[in-house]
């Protein structure tokens, strides 16, 4: 079966807390996985696909702790966890992202995914 995703993905397990636009919830976790267009947050919960969310990504420790925040939007809700794609306008996005995946893995920060960053941030623009 051939891959339909338009960025590459990256693993990781990095605390998060979804928030919901519509009504006052929210959801603490982690993303396991996170691209140039969306994550995936494993929950148990059912959500609605369609919903408009915010991601409060945490990066870093102690002192040096950063979140960013980032909109989204759910496309799919499978029982084990929900994708999310990001909806942002942002042109720093590329380089928000880089820094999760630098401080939370910094081995899987390659330079072909540092290319995908930075030509995304630069298409954004245009």
């Amino acid at each position: 079966m051939r891959e339909k995703r338009k960025f590459t993905r990256i693993t990781l397990n990095v605390p998060t807390m979804l928030s919901f636009l519509q009504v006052e919830s929210y959801h603490i976790g982690f993303i396991s996985n996170i691209s140039m267009g969306g994550c995936y947050f494993p929950t148990s919960e059912i959500m609605p696909v369609g919903a408009e969310c915010l991601i409060n990504i945490t990066v870093g420790e102690g002192i040096e702790t950063e979140d960013i925040c980032i909109p989204g939007e759910i496309v799919r809700c499978d029982g084990k966890g929900i994708g999310i794609r990001f909806t942002y306008t942002l042109d720093s996005l590329g380089q928000q992202l880089r820094k999760i995946i630098s401080r939370s893995s910094p081995d899987k920060l390659n330079k072909s995914l540092c290319g995908e960053f930075e030509s995304s941030s630069t298409n954004s623009t245009q």
